[in-house]
């Protein structure tokens, strides 16, 4: 009975692997740790999760990661604003370089490849306030993901934050 647990768990298993601009992957098994390298770009923007079957008869499951850099978890209260005037209160749940995610409750109006602003304080040491401008690149229901837009300087108190 119990090895039939631990069958059923390695089942269960969800590894990440991270693609490479090349658009490759390297994927571990579980199992038996047999490590390959293998050719994902055919799922950027269309499915970032694959059932793998090595050689060993393990099955599992293989989640894609195409982004460019690392997002940070994060629990941060901020505010967004459409340009149309529209906004709310927005709880950022996770900051990268490039861009952020956000929650928001309720009804909104926000579209893909609208413009927001974003306002939210970093939990660090000083609580350094952010302003940044985003282009929203995904909405989920509540779950809003915006790219920063390109024509903004770095700020080095964000890359500090995302390197703790």
């Amino acid at each position: 009975m119990r090895s039939q647990e631990a069958f059923n768990d390695l089942n269960r298993l969800r590894t990440r692997a991270f693609v490479t601009e090349q658009g490759s992957a390297t994927i571990v098994c579980p199992n038996c740790e047999i490590t390959k390298n293998i050719t994902v770009a055919d799922y950027r923007g269309n499915k970032h999760s694959i059932k793998i079957r090595c050689r060993c008869q393990q099955t599992f499951t293989i989640d894609l990661e195409f982004r460019q850099f690392h997002r940070k978890p994060t629990d941060l209260v901020g505010f967004y604003e459409i340009s149309s005037g529209d906004g709310g209160r927005a709880v950022i749940k996770d900051l990268s370089k490039n861009g952020l995610g956000f929650m928001v409750s309720g009804v909104h109006n926000v579209r893909v490849g609208q413009k927001i602003l974003v306002n939210f304080a970093l939990d660090d040491q000083k609580s350094t306030t952010l302003k940044k401008m985003t282009v929203v690149r995904s909405v989920d229901d509540n779950r809003i993901g915006c790219e920063f837009r390109k024509d903004q300087a770095f700020e080095k108190d964000l890359g500090f934050y995302l390197r703790t």
